[in-house]
């Protein structure tokens, strides 16, 4: 049975007593059932209302309300689209839900995220935090869990060099961390912020949505944190494949076809005005790793060549939208 209560006022309340409105945007896609429950049940005392933007896969949404107690089942809405539209225009669905209805903030997350008990509380304190020392803030993550390794994620920056991963200190309470990539499941976004920088890129489908996005708001002279002492439970690809090369190295198993939008996306955001030179080189490095990693070790090989060609191919001629 989920469990739910309504929002602790400390969640809505800033420093200056401002009402503070959390609309969560659950992004679905062939859900695992058991585990939306869980991140929905982790949710309700949280947040003032859920959305689940379901991505053209109808599911069985009566299980999932069923389960809540008969006082909190209005607090949890649907919005079916009919097709898959892809990653960056359903959390603009979401967000532009929200927006209407007057919520002040967003928080974004997969339908395999589930926050932990106090996650969004810890989030709403360092916006407090960051606001009153008036930075200009685009999005607060925290870090997540990995379902597959039990590994708990750093934060990245972009270093003179190369990507730069940014630790947590375990001695620390409250610690924020600047960061150059914050994840979109997770991300809590202040509405402000997203009628300044714009909604998601919905061309890129899928990958790099997040990363674009934070690049738009740095060229606008916004920043993003890590906070250390939020956390949730949550999975990078369908599996995990681990192999040494000079330590142990977690590499994340997606489909053949997400390797073509990673290429494609890849090329587009670098030709892109506020992509970030060092990201450019770094990505270029990335992207000849996984394609001799990938075309070597992972399943399906040939077709991972070929969508990797394609990607590279389309993201040349500026092709978007989804891979048909």
């Amino acid at each position: 049975m989920l469990t739910c209560s309504i929002s602790p006022k400390h969640l809505l309340r800033d420093a200056m007593e401002t009402p503070r409105r959390i609309a969560a945007i659950v992004l679905t896609y062939r859900p695992d059932l058991g585990v939306l429950r869980e991140a929905v049940g982790s949710l309700c005392p949280q947040v003032d209302r859920i959305l689940i933007v379901d991505n053209g896969t109808p599911w069985d949404a009566g299980a999932l309300v069923d389960a809540l107690p008969a006082a909190d089942r209005d607090r949890l809405e649907f919005i079916w689209l009919e097709a898959n539209i892809g990653v960056g225009a359903g959390h603009n669905r979401g967000i532009q839900w929200a927006r209407s209805r007057g919520y002040s903030h967003v928080l974004i997350l997969d339908h395999d995220s589930v926050p932990r008990f106090d996650m969004v509380e810890r989030l709403c304190a360092a916006l407090e935090q960051l606001a009153a020392e008036g930075i200009r803030v685009a999005a607060v993550g925290p870090r997540y869990k990995d379902r597959f390794t039990g590994h708990v994620s750093d934060f990245v920056r972009l270093g003179p060099w190369k990507l730069t991963r940014v630790c947590c200190d375990p001695g620390r309470t409250g610690q924020l961390l600047e960061a150059d990539f914050i994840i979109s499941s997770g991300a809590l976004i202040p509405m402000p912020a997203l009628e300044a920088v714009g909604e998601m890129n919905e061309g890129f489908f899928i990958d790099h949505v997040d990363t674009e996005w934070i690049f738009r708001a740095q060229a606008l002279g916004y920043h993003s944190f890590g906070v250390c002492d939020a956390l949730m439970d949550h999975s990078l690809g369908i599996s995990t494949y681990t192999f040494w090369l000079g330590h142990w190295r977690n590499v994340p198993m997606h489909s053949p076809e997400r390797h073509y939008y990673v290429f494609r996306n890849g090329i587009l955001l670098s030709k892109m005005p506020h992509a970030q030179r060092r990201w450019i080189r770094d990505d270029v490095v990335r992207l000849v790793f996984m394609a001799i990693f990938f075309t070597l070790l992972a399943p399906h090989r040939w077709r991972r060549i070929r969508l990797m060609a394609r990607g590279i191919l389309d993201g040349l001629r500026g092709v978007t939208g989804p891979l048909r």
